[in-house]
């Protein structure tokens, strides 16, 4: 696959370029492949246990279907992409790239990135941000928020920072917490869990769109292009009560929703303080806090 070294951050560069030249990346759009088993294993290993994967079948469909189509005005394409050293496979990429002809903008869906340790660093994970912006532009020219769910700050896990911080340093930020109250799904949850839902951080980067802020409408695509494509494959009562919260809480305001920088580093307190979980829980209903905070 190709990217352009302008989609990465210039300090990520020269890693990245080092990363498409030693490794091999290309899209599984098979799922008999057994590429798209050992991919799938190795997002499972890591996003499995914490109820942030889909179910192999459902990402079987995808692969093999490609194009999804999830109503009036809303529509996209899913991609899973490996990075080979050889023979083995060291990092995996999965992405929805979603139009909302409504509003006008393509959202790149992150949905999930896992690269093993010994590759960390290298330069692979800032090639795996770069990619989707390449599927971006074929999708056609608009404005782009490329955006992920990710998990707010739990100091007892430094993993959750470092994720952060990596994306800060790669031009992104994040939406206010305080008018940006997305919720992911728990696809693990029984219908008796008590809760459906994991509050999520919406970490974007905006290409052709303001710095540091958008409009409420154009924020409203990112919970919007999500949950359509979660009701593809769990029931509406798994999914609307994330929507409606999040969706209420961007419509009480005309007001923009402004973007938060990211820490830049794993001591960067300043950035650190508003995207705890101490901070960002208690701003959603218990039965969207999660498995943990039920109680």
């Amino acid at each position: 696959m190709n990217f352009d070294p302008a989609d990465v951050a210039p300090a990520d560069r020269a890693k990245a370029a080092e990363a498409a030249r030693t490794l091999t990346l290309r899209e599984i759009r098979d799922p008999s492949d057994p590429a798209f088993d050992a991919a799938y294993d190795l997002l499972d290993g890591f996003f499995g246990p914490l109820g942030e994967l889909e179910d192999r079948a459902v990402l079987a469909r995808f692969t093999r279907e490609r194009h999804l189509d999830y109503g009036p005005g809303l529509r996209g394409t899913y991609h899973l992409i490996g990075a080979w050293d050889g023979d083995v496979l060291v990092g995996v990429r999965d992405c929805y790239v979603d139009l909302d002809d409504r509003v006008g903008v393509c959202l790149v869906g992150l949905s999930h990135s896992f690269v093993l340790p010994a590759w960390r660093r290298s330069g692979l994970g800032a090639l795996f941000r770069a990619v989707p912006v390449a599927l971006a532009r074929e999708a056609g020219p608009r404005p782009t928020l490329l955006a992920a769910e990710m998990e707010p700050v739990d100091l007892a896990r430094p993993e959750t920072i470092v994720r952060l911080v990596a994306y800060g340093r790669s031009g992104f930020g994040v939406f206010d917490p305080q008018r940006f109250r997305y919720s992911q799904p728990d696809f693990r949850a029984p219908s008796d869990a008590g809760h459906t839902a994991i509050p999520m951080l919406g970490v974007v980067r905006l290409l052709g769109l303001g710095p540091d802020r958008v409009s409420a409408e154009v924020a409203e695509a990112f919970p919007r292009l999500f949950h359509v494509c979660h009701r593809m494959y769990l029931s509406a009562s798994r999914v609307d009560p994330s929507e409606r919260h999040a969706v209420d809480t961007l419509r009480a305001s005309p007001d923009p929703v402004r973007l938060l920088r990211l820490p830049q580093a794993i001591d960067d307190a300043e950035a650190l303080v508003p995207l705890t979980r101490d901070a960002v829980l208690p701003l959603y209903p218990v039965g969207l806090r999660g498995a943990a905070e039920v109680l």
